[in-house]
């Protein structure tokens, strides 16, 4: 399987917010380089897997729609929009953001990612 490939199961199959499939697929030296609506944040693996335990507590469902997905080499890069439906009103999906994220392989593991998001 190609990276692009792996990358883009990993985040249709709702990975994001899977702690155990997080822990897979990040290197122990994972960095992400995010620009989010608070601001400049830089995560590691930790923050990550903190991050998605989060998302999993408020949102009883989670959609990502991948619109671009490019791959060369060992970078993956993503556009996407995150959908959800919060706990309060589960029948319900709501665009949260819309998302870029370059992603950098080492092997079949998640090394340095950069984000952008913008919420929807």
């Amino acid at each position: 399987m190609t990276n692009k490939e792996l990358l883009r199961n990993f985040y249709l199959s709702d990975g994001i917010r899977n702690v155990n499939v997080l822990d897979e697929i990040l290197h122990d030296d994972v960095i992400l380089h995010w620009d989010s609506s608070e601001g400049k944040l830089i995560l590691e693996k930790e923050g990550i897997l903190n991050l998605a335990k989060e998302l999993c507590q408020n949102y009883t469902k989670s959609i990502i729609e991948i619109t671009h997905i490019l791959g060369e080499g060992n970078l993956v890069a993503l556009r996407y929009n995150h959908k959800v439906a919060a706990i309060e009103n589960p029948s319900e999906l709501m665009d949260i953001a819309t998302i870029i994220v370059i992603w950098e392989f080492l092997g079949n593991k998640l090394i340095k990612g950069h984000q952008i998001s913008q919420p929807a």
